[in-house]
C-alpha cells in the first residue's frame, strides 16, 4: 500500500475547523465558579458548518471577560436580562445564532484547539 504519511502537527491541525463565521446552538449551561472563584457560566455549544456538520465545544462566560458575556446575550435577545444584571443558566439552553470560531495554538504540551472567539448578533 501507497500513501502520503503526514506528520503529527498535520494530522492535529487536519482536525481543525478554519477560523471563521459558524452558526450554533447552546445544549447546556450551568452557573459555577471558576478556579479563580469568579462566578461564570460554563455552557457546551453545538457549533455547525454550511454543510451540516456539527461538534460541541465547551465555552465560559463571565462577567470579568464582558465583551464575550455581552456579545452572547445579544446574538440570543437577552440584552434586557443582561442589562438588568440577573442571568440564569437556563436562559442560554436552545438558544442559536452565529459564531467567530477561532484556532488557539497549542500550549502546554496540548494540541491547538478550535476556541469560540465571539459571538455576533448578526
Amino acid at each position: 500500500m501507497e500513501f502520503q504519511a503526514k506528520s503529527k502537527q498535520e494530522i492535529e491541525d487536519s482536525k481543525l475547523w478554519p477560523k471563521g463565521s459558524y452558526g450554533f446552538e447552546i445544549l447546556e449551561a450551568q452557573e459555577t465558579k471558576s478556579k479563580a472563584g469568579n462566578e461564570m457560566f460554563e455552557i457546551r455549544v453545538r457549533v455547525s458548518d454550511d454543510d451540516g456538520a456539527s461538534r460541541v465545544l465547551t465555552d465560559y462566560l463571565l462577567p470579568k471577560r464582558a465583551e464575550k458575556l455581552y456579545g452572547c446575550c445579544a446574538a440570543l435577545g437577552l440584552l434586557d436580562k443582561y442589562n438588568s444584571g440577573v442571568l440564569s443558566h437556563d436562559d442560554f439552553v436552545g438558544g442559536t445564532g452565529k459564531l467567530l470560531l477561532a484556532v488557539e495554538k497549542g500550549k502546554n504540551g496540548y494540541p491547538p484547539r478550535n476556541v469560540i472567539q465571539e459571538y455576533n448578533a448578526a
